[in-house]
Order: C-alpha cells, then sequence, then structure tokens
C-alpha cells in the first residue's frame, strides 16, 4: 500500500498498542486538524443526532472511565466483535487520536446501534434520561465482552453492598413490641443513587438571576452518601431498608437523582456541593478495611434548564433546553474540560458544582 496514505488510514482506524495506551495519560496535549486548529487529546466535540445529548454525554463518560477506555483502544479483530463494541471502540480510539483532519467526531454510527439494539427504547426524536442509558450500557457491554462471568466493565464499576430489610412496627398500642430480625441479603451495584432532599414549597421571589439562585438550597455529598453508610436507615411503603457498603469498585459511580415522574416531570435544583479531589468515601461509607481510600473525580455530567411542567412519557426530558446535557471530563492531574456536543472550553475546578450534578465518576487513587 502506498504510504501517503497511511495518514488516512490511522484517522479512519486508529490502533494503539499496550505501549501507546500505558504513556496516553502521561503525554496528554494538543493535536492539530488539518486546518491547524488546536484540540485537546481525549476532550474532542461530539456532533449531536437530532435529540442526542444524552448519548453523546455517556460517550464522553465511557471515554474517561480509563480501564473501559484502555479495553476498547486495545481491542483487537474487531471484524469480530458485536457491533456496538466495534463501533463505540472506532468512536473512543478517534477521540483518543492526536492528528485528526477534523476537531470533532461524529457518532451517528454508535448511536444508530444504540437505538436499534435498545429497541427504540433510546432514540433520536426526544432526550432520554442518560443515566438509564449509562445502566444498559454497562450491562450490554459486560454481556458482550465478558470472560468466565466476568469482564472489565463489572470489573471497573461494580461494587457490593449489604441490605437489610425488615417491617415496620405498629407501636401506637401500649403492648410491647419486639423486635423483627431483619432479612440481609448482599448485592451488587453499578451505582449509588443519591436521594435530594425536597424542594421547598415556598421559596423568595425574585427578578434577580444572582438573588434567586441564592434561594436555591444546597446539600453536601457526604451528607447524601449517608444513606449507604450502614447505619441511615430509609423507610418505603411500610418496609425499612438499611444499605451497608462492603466492597468499593475502582470506579464509583453517583446518580443524583434530580427529576420527580409522575403525571408531570419536575427538576429538583437543589446545589449538590463536593470536593473534586480526595473525597473519602472509604470513611464516609464505613467501610471496613477501607476507611483510608480516597476517591477523585473524573467526570460530571449535568443538566441545563429549568422546571418542566408538561406531560412526559417515562423518562423521556421534553420540555427543557434543546440540548440539555453536557459534561465536564477531567484530563491529566488537574486539567477540567466543559464539553457540550461540539463545544469544548477549559473550566476552573471551583466552576463544576455551579452545575446541576446528575452523574458523577470517581476515580480510586
Amino acid at each position: 500500500m502506498d504510504k501517503s496514505l497511511n495518514d488516512i488510514k490511522d484517522v479512519i482506524q486508529p490502533t494503539y498498542s499496550t505501549r501507546d495506551v500505558m504513556r496516553i495519560d502521561d503525554i496528554i496535549g494538543h493535536g492539530h486538524d488539518l486546518m491547524g486548529r488546536p484540540y485537546t487529546v481525549g476532550c474532542v466535540g461530539l456532533n449531536r443526532v437530532k435529540h442526542t445529548s444524552y448519548i453523546n454525554v455517556i460517550i464522553q463518560t465511557l471515554a474517561h472511565i480509563r480501564p473501559i477506555r484502555n479495553f476498547l483502544l486495545t481491542l483487537s479483530n474487531l471484524d469480530k466483535r458485536p457491533p456496538l463494541v466495534r463501533k463505540l471502540s472506532m468512536v473512543v480510539r478517534r477521540m483518543w487520536h492526536a492528528r485528526r483532519f477534523k476537531a470533532h467526531i461524529s457518532p451517528h454510527e454508535c448511536v444508530q446501534e444504540i437505538v436499534v439494539l435498545s429497541k427504540g427504547r433510546f432514540g433520536l426524536d426526544e432526550e432520554a434520561d442518560p443515566f438509564e442509558l449509562l445502566v444498559w450500557m454497562l450491562n450490554t457491554l459486560h454481556g458482550m465482552v465478558r470472560k468466565k462471568k466476568t469482564s472489565v466493565v463489572y470489573e471497573t464499576v461494580r461494587g457490593k453492598m449489604q441490605v437489610a430489610m425488615r417491617k415496620v412496627q405498629d407501636v401506637s398500642q401500649d403492648d410491647m413490641v419486639e423486635d423483627v430480625e431483619a432479612t440481609i441479603s448482599t448485592m451488587p451495584f453499578l451505582a449509588l443513587s443519591l436521594e435530594l432532599p425536597p424542594t421547598p414549597l415556598f421559596t423568595h421571589p425574585s427578578t434577580d438571576d444572582e438573588d434567586e439562585r441564592a434561594n436555591i438550597p444546597q446539600v453536601a455529598l457526604g451528607t447524601l452518601l449517608q444513606r449507604y453508610d450502614g447505619t441511615t436507615t430509609v423507610e418505603t411503603n411500610g418496609l425499612v431498608w438499611q444499605y451497608t457498603v462492603t466492597n468499593l469498585p475502582t470506579y464509583i459511580v453517583c446518580h443524583v437523582k434530580r427529576f420527580t415522574k409522575h403525571n408531570m416531570l419536575e427538576k429538583n435544583p437543589t446545589v449538590v456541593n463536593f470536593p473534586v479531589c480526595n473525597v473519602p468515601f472509604g470513611e464516609l461509607l464505613h467501610v471496613h478495611g477501607s476507611t483510608s481510600v480516597t476517591y477523585d473525580l473524573v467526570v460530571n455530567v449535568c443538566h441545563v434548564g429549568h422546571q418542566g411542567k408538561s406531560a412526559v412519557d417515562g423518562a423521556v426530558l421534553t420540555e427543557f433546553e434543546e440540548s440539555p446535557f453536557f459534561a465536564y471530563v477531567r484530563q491529566g492531574e488537574n486539567l477540567w474540560f466543559r464539553v457540550h456536543d461540539l463545544q469544548v472550553e477549559p473550566v476552573m475546578p471551583q466552576m463544576l458544582f455551579l452545575s446541576d450534578s446528575y452523574i458523577q465518576v470517581w476515580q480510586r487513587n
């Protein structure tokens, strides 16, 4: 083959050796497109196909979970892999390529495969829930690449917790009530769902944006994590639940439950405060033998838009912005970028918690 075509071949189907992947985080820098315009390798904008910002942020998320990214970069025999694995691998490879012809990527083949494989559950015509897509992607990829009941996906993001459940006792009578023995089970988890405090019914009206922001309640990440510390109880439908994390994964996915689905879609605007590094998950969750374990934030998926007031179909978010989801992604030690479809811009770490966090990915130190 004519060697002058190597650059074209390398852009269409980039290949990475194990040595390349081991060095990729140490030599992060700027690539240049054909017009000489710089872009940050790994932080590449993605074209939005109709209403698919929720898909774009999940592709960005998977591309920045290091073990999953490395697996997709070095995957061999792509032609023999399932279509979703093959197409996602190609998107991730192009995102981390330093000699692209353009400073952005079109993930339309991967998006179409998601639509087909999910049987329309995740489509192009309306924005869907990116957290539901993330869980579906993790489970689907695990099923496609697993060997001997395990895979790089589950080995990276799946932890274990102990769940204790007992019935609520009626203590309205004067009779003595004996403690009911709890039913205890151990179950895996792919994410920790964080319940926000209820939105206040009444706030002081204000026409000024800064004053309006001041009326929004705030809560610390550590407070939300108390749900899984083994001592906090949660009562629902006559049952009392107690969650104890017993095994922390390499990467922790946190899901901030902002949306309430009844006949209307309501968004909880509560601000979640968090540091971006050295968060002591082991200590906060009282994990036996892991109290000194800390984590750094690597991805923060956010939602932009105000509370919706129209009927919705399932988890579809219809009455917000045209492109309601974007992601903050970390490069290197502490460089952060805001990626909103095609738009990529550097940001200060202090700006991250000002947006409405929806999905967070934390990397174990």
